[in-house]
Parts: structure tokens; C-alpha cells; sequence
């Protein structure tokens, strides 16, 4: 029964690393909204504290399994519970209210392309020409928005201008990555399930096994 439990230690161990590193994936997402997205600080730092709770937890968890300590162990099955019943709330709710989240992304939309200075000039440095060169886009419905394009417009390999305006390319963006987000996180719950059941499983072999230490000699 000691290799029984040495397998799920090890096993759990290996889970719970994979579970850092769908944290760390969190926070490095959190630090690509906040610098690639000016107006969607309040989302970054949601995001950011959320990838610090999974690292903490996937790290205590690793301790526990480490130190072969049941009361650690259970303590991580039970963080996991709650965390796993509030992503799936908050993935569920997500889904549903998706159109109220795009109604909102126009709304900042628009508040970029009213922030642009006036006249726009060639060197046009506004967050609207940071995502006119990100999405190869030109103007809000298209290059005609501008009486003359920015050099923004233009694609930085063939030179050509784009025709396309950045109102529902910037739409369609989010909406994938959104899309791409949510199965991320049902993935994450995923991997939260094998780690509160090798946790759980690891934590009542440990507690065995002493109980046996305590009748049976070595």
C-alpha cells in the first residue's frame, strides 16, 4: 500500500504542476489584455487575480502532495470545489449574457474612435491605429471614415491599403477569443476535477496508512 501511495503522489504531483501551468497561462493572458488593450484595464486585473488564486492553489496543493499531508491535501480538494462550482457559474452566466459583453465591447469601441485626436494625421499614434495594424483594418466602417487614411491603414508588408473597417473585425475578435476563452476555462475545470479526486484519493491513502503504522509493525 506504501507504492500505492507513492503512484498517487506522484500522479498528483504531476497534475497539480499542470494546474501551475494553466495559471501561469491566466497571468500572461491578464498581461496581454493590459498592455494590448487600453480601455480594458478592469477585465486584465480581474483576469490577473484570478491566474494569482490558481497558482496559489495549484502551489498549495503541490505542497501538500510533497509533504504527503492529508489535511492539506483535503483542504485543497475543498478550495477546488468552491473554485470549480464558481467557474462554472460564471462560464454559465457568461454564455448567456455573451450579447450584453459585445454591446458593451461596442460601446468602447466607439469611445476609442471619439478619443482620436482631430484632424487624424498621417502618424496617427491613437489606440484605433494600434488595432487598425493588429487587425489590418482601416476607420470605423471603412478607409472612408477618413478623409485622408492615416499610414496605419496600410498593411506594413504589401503597402496596400486596407478596405476594411475595425468596428466589426475588433466585434469579431473578442467574440472568438471570448468563445475561445470560455472552453479554456471548462478545460481548467477539467483539470481541477483529476486534481480534487487524486488529491482526495491521495489524502485517505495517507490517512491509511498511518492508521496501519499504528497496528502493525514495520
Amino acid at each position: 500500500m506504501a507504492c500505492s501511495t507513492k503512484v498517487l503522489k506522484i500522479f498528483a504531483l504531476i497534475w497539480d504542476i499542470i494546474y501551475v501551468l494553466f495559471g501561469l497561462i491566466v497571468v500572461a493572458l491578464a498581461v496581454h489584455v493590459f498592455f494590448r488593450f487600453e480601455h480594458f484595464d478592469t477585465a486584465a486585473i480581474i483576469i490577473l487575480s484570478f491566474g494569482i488564486v490558481i497558482v496559489l492553489v495549484s502551489l498549495f496543493g503541490t505542497l501538500g502532495a510533497v509533504r504527503e499531508s492529508s489535511r492539506m491535501s483535503k483542504s485543497f480538494v475543498a478550495i477546488l470545489v468552491v473554485l470549480i462550482v464558481l467557474q462554472v457559474l460564471t462560464v454559465g452566466f457568461f454564455w448567456i449574457f455573451q450579447t450584453s459583453l459585445l454591446i458593451n465591447v461596442d460601446k468602447t469601441f466607439d469611445q476609442l474612435w471619439n478619443d482620436q485626436p482631430v484632424p487624424v494625421k498621417p502618424g496617427n499614434a491613437s489606440q484605433i491605429a494600434s488595432i487598425e495594424r493588429w487587425l489590418d483594418c482601416c476607420g470605423n466602417v471603412s478607409y472612408k471614415d477618413y478623409l485622408l487614411p492615416p499610414n496605419s491603414c496600410y498593411n506594413s508588408e504589401t503597402n496596400k491599403m486596407n478596405m476594411d473597417g475595425c468596428r466589426q473585425k475588433f466585434l469579431d475578435y473578442i467574440a472568438e477569443r471570448w468563445t475561445a476563452f470560455n472552453i479554456f476555462a471548462l478545460v481548467l475545470v477539467g483539470v481541477e476535477i483529476i486534481c480534487a479526486l487524486l488529491a482526495y484519493v491521495l489524502a485517505n491513502s495517507i490517512v491509511n496508512r498511518w492508521r496501519r503504522s499504528k497496528y502493525y509493525a514495520k
